[in-house]
Formats: C-alpha cells, sequence, structure tokens
C-alpha cells in the first residue's frame, strides 16, 4: 500500500475535513507516493518515538498530535530535519480523530467499560449544507444515484437519504439558450412537471456533490440551491456520554480509574458530595475537555477529562475527574492500531512506558 492510499483509509475513518480551523491534520512531513513499508503508532512525536521508528524499521509515523502545528517560514529544526533526512512520513490525525465515531472518545468509553454509548456535544470541525435540485421527471433516479455516489446524502449511520417532492417549474427561454425540454414560442411562459430533490451535504463533499449534479443532470442550466445549516451531521460530536454496567460510589471513582487507564494520580473533585454517592452515568471527553464541561453537567453525574484548570473545578455543579491529556487520549493507538491490521498493514504501538510523557512525569 502507498502513503496516498492510507490517507484515504484514514480519511473514511477520521475524515480530514472534520478538523477544527485552527488544527493541522493529514500528511505533515513525507511524500504521498512512497510505499508503506511499517506504521509506528504515538501520541506525540518526539526525538525518543522517532528513535523507536528507526528501530522496529518504520518509515510512516502516525500521531495524534501534529508534529507541525503552527506555521513556519523556513525549515531548520534539527528534528524536522532529521525526519527529512531520514524519509519518515508524518501523518496526524488530531481534532478530527477526537469527533470521530469511533475516535478518541469511544475508545477512552471501550476502556472504561461505558455502555450505551451517546455523544455528548455537536461539535465538529466541517459545516453541513442542505442542497435542492429540481429534476425533470424520469430523470429523478439518476441525478440521486450520481449524488449519493458523491458523498451526498448521508446522514449519521444511514446513507442514500433524500426527500422528494412533486413540483411546477416555469421557464422562459431566452435568446441562445438550449432548452431540454421544448418551449412555447414568444412571451409565452412554459410550465414543466419536476421533482424536487434535496439532500444533507458534509462541507467537504458539496464540490463533487454539485459537479456529479451538473454531469448527471439533463438541463443545460439545472436549478440547484445550498445553504449551511445549523443542524449538525450526527455521525461525529466531540466527548461522549455512557452507562456504567455496576454503579459504584464516589470513593471508589479514582481507583477504578487508575486501574483503567494507567492512572497513577487522577486527581477527583467530589463537588461536594458525599463519597458515598454512587456513580453509573458518566461523561467522558480525552485530552482538554474542559469546553464541555456545561454539556457534561446537563448529561451525566460525573465527568471525566484532562488539563481541568482550579477555577473550571470550583464552578462546576458534578464531581470532576481530572486523569490527565495523555491517559485519557493513550486508548485511542489500539483503536489506530486495530484499524491498520483491517487494512492489511503492519504496526507498531509505541508502549505508554516508553513514553516521554510517563517516564519524564513523577
Amino acid at each position: 500500500m502507498f502513503i496516498e492510499e492510507l490517507l484515504q483509509h484514514l480519511n473514511e475513518f477520521a475524515p480530514f475535513s472534520q478538523a477544527s480551523d485552527w488544527d493541522n491534520v493529514g500528511l505533515l512531513v513525507g511524500d504521498a507516493k512512497r510505499e508503506v513499508k511499517r506504521v509506528l503508532i504515538c501520541l506525540d512525536l518526539t526525538f525518543r518515538s522517532m528513535q523507536k521508528a528507526l528501530e522496529i524499521e518504520a518509515n510512516v509515523i502516525l500521531t495524534h498530535h501534529p508534529v507541525i502545528f503552527h506555521p513556519i517560514k523556513n525549515i531548520t529544526d534539527p528534528f524536522l530535519l532529521s525526519l527529512i533526512e531520514h524519509q519518515l512520513n508524518v501523518i496526524s490525525l488530531h481534532t478530527n480523530l477526537d469527533v470521530a465515531p469511533q475516535g478518541t472518545n469511544y475508545a477512552l468509553a471501550k476502556v472504561l467499560g461505558l455502555e450505551e454509548l451517546e455523544l455528548l456535544s455537536c461539535v465538529q470541525g466541517e459545516k453541513w449544507f442542505h442542497l435542492s435540485v429540481m429534476v425533470p421527471l424520469n430523470y429523478t433516479e439518476n441525478v440521486a444515484d450520481a449524488v449519493f455516489q458523491a458523498g451526498g446524502g448521508k446522514v449519521g449511520n444511514y446513507v442514500y437519504c433524500s426527500t422528494r417532492h412533486s413540483v411546477t417549474g416555469t421557464f422562459k427561454p431566452l435568446a441562445g439558450a438550449k432548452p431540454f425540454i421544448s418551449s412555447k414560442e414568444g412571451n409565452k411562459l412554459n410550465q414543466v412537471k419536476e421533482e424536487e430533490l434535496e439532500f444533507m451535504v458534509q462541507e467537504s463533499r458539496l464540490f463533487d456533490v454539485i459537479s456529479a449534479i451538473k454531469k448527471s443532470h439533463p438541463y443545460e442550466t439545472p436549478l440547484m440551491y445550498y445553504f449551511p445549516v445549523a443542524t449538525p451531521q450526527p455521525l461525529f460530536g466531540l466527548g461522549m456520554v455512557g452507562i456504567l454496567p455496576n454503579p459504584l460510589p464516589l470513593s471508589e471513582i479514582s481507583i477504578w480509574i487508575k486501574d483503567k487507564l494507567g492512572c497513577p494520580q487522577p486527581k477527583l473533585w467530589t463537588a461536594g458530595l458525599p463519597l458515598s454517592t454512587p456513580i453509573k452515568k458518566i461523561a467522558i471527553c480525552g485530552g482538554n475537555g474542559s469546553s464541555l464541561i456545561k454539556a457534561a453537567e446537563q448529561s451525566a453525574e460525573l465527568y471525566i477529562t484532562g488539563d481541568i484548570g482550579y477555577h473550571s473545578l470550583m464552578e462546576t455543579k458534578i464531581p470532576i475527574v481530572d486523569a490527565g491529556h495523555f491517559y485519557t487520549e493513550y486508548p485511542v493507538l489500539e483503536i489506530l492500531q486495530q484499524q491498520l491490521i483491517n487494512w492489511n498493514l503492519e504496526s507498531f504501538v509505541l508502549p505508554q512506558k516508553e513514553c516521554e510523557y510517563w517516564q519524564n512525569m513523577h
């Protein structure tokens, strides 16, 4: 498999277009035309993980945190130069992996053993569009199929989604026009029976869908319109909410998280609740989840995330566990490896104890 093919697979799993505007994802160092030999999977690309890649003879490194985050004007960084000199190719999946259906938060939920999972928020990195096009009778299926093949009409876990209405269209051709339907002479208004096709389309697919409509539509100038909508695509979202099969008292939560995540010192904020309080419904967000505290308060009895500041803790109304950025995101590496196995690629996950964060944090 070549790197460009791997990128296509990764884009289906965690669309790069779903990354936040401020993020940097995709192939950040390397050549998409090169063949994949072996893949190292890690959260952060450091000198230590680079040496591990060389040691196992991997030529692709798949990271969660982007190796190039801020814009650069030159390449003089010894680390980037080493990557280039060793012909190491780096692909990063960051916020697009966070909102993917089986991404960062799904991995965290599965490790914790949560059930009945649902999204905590509708935060995602890509706009959703409503698109409508008028089609003459007997051409509906041709145009609809073209839209579906171009990636339109996907809603949550469903594909081929559309709505169809019978309408009456009117037109009058001007000089030079080549109408598909024969028109009346003079200034008379022409009426034609049509169907209005409506689809939901991700922003990244919009250009392809419009091109597909123009190619499959019999009209010289198809009548269509599209606009972004506030309702989010239900397939993507940040954070998750799940149920513990067996409720735990608040006093046992820290021990449970330490066992599940390998986090040596999870920080528990009780929010003033007795330690005997049973906990069943839990909200989670891998990495920095401070922006979702309000959503967690409305959805769950406890919130597990990382990077929670002093003032955020003081103001929250439910218990919070700060299990750390590293420990709440590490589980997704196993999910990525399973995807690579499905694509017949050999890979290696950098063990937790070999990560610089684990070795240097005391």
